[in-house]
């Protein structure tokens, strides 16, 4: 008997011994074991926090999952695992700019955005990925100065986006204090993207634009010509 339970315990080890560990590396290249990444996520946001695979790849006895997280906001609906899904059903809608204009608390007049394509970014500041994409952001902003309108929307107070500010650059405009509008629009997850064209109608619609920059530079141009 003792025998028989010696050769369980030597074939247990053995599977584990060549068992595979899975890493997580998000997006901006830090890798991460299971129980780091599930702290990762926990301490993003008190919303909830969901990864999709992007791709997967063996070194040795790990598995290394690239991922990408987004944010989703409280109550998600059945789109849950694509929580984007209801906004790319909005691609040729017009986006009603004006009423986040409106809600706005810091005072930003009525601007006209038709005339010039517009990337319209919804984001928080506590938000990690929306953080980690800004960069991003502040390059297609510096490439298209003056040729497209860059809008932050948030529904963080005023005083909260100008500490942020105050401390990393965003070099977009800034509508902040709009949860009604943000909520009556259905914006469940953090950061999303949407590209609007001249006449603001929308065109394409992103979570964060990491992996996308450079494809999203190669689109504005080419409406910039138009």
């Amino acid at each position: 008997m003792k025998k028989l339970f010696f050769i369980i315990l030597l074939i247990s080890a053995a599977a584990l011994s060549q068992a595979q560990i899975t890493y997580y590396q998000i997006e901006d290249g830090t890798v991460m074991d299971f129980f780091e990444f599930e702290k990762y996520k926990k301490n993003l946001s008190t919303g909830l926090v969901i990864h999709n695979s992007v791709s997967t790849r063996t070194a040795q006895d790990s598995v290394i999952q690239t991922v990408k997280v987004t944010i989703v906001d409280s109550n998600p609906d059945s789109n849950y695992y694509d929580p984007f899904l209801v906004h790319r059903k909005k691609i040729g809608d017009r986006f009603p700019m004006e009423e986040f204009i409106a809600s706005d608390s810091s005072g930003i007049d009525d601007v006209d955005y038709t005339g010039k394509p517009t990337v319209v970014n919804f984001w928080f500041t506590r938000c990690g990925p929306c953080i980690i994409e800004i960069p991003y952001l502040n390059q297609l902003s510096e490439e298209f100065n003056g040729e497209v309108n860059f809008v932050a929307i948030t529904f963080d107070k005023d005083y909260v986006v100008n500490h942020f500010l105050d401390r990393k650059a965003f070099n977009f405009e800034h509508l902040t204090d709009v949860r009604p509008a943000i909520d009556a629009y259905g914006v469940q997850a953090f950061p999303m993207n949407l590209l609007l064209d001249k006449n603001g109608r929308i065109v394409q619609v992103y979570g964060d634009i990491i992996a996308e920059h450079l494809n999203l530079s190669a689109t504005l141009r080419e409406m910039v010509n138009e």
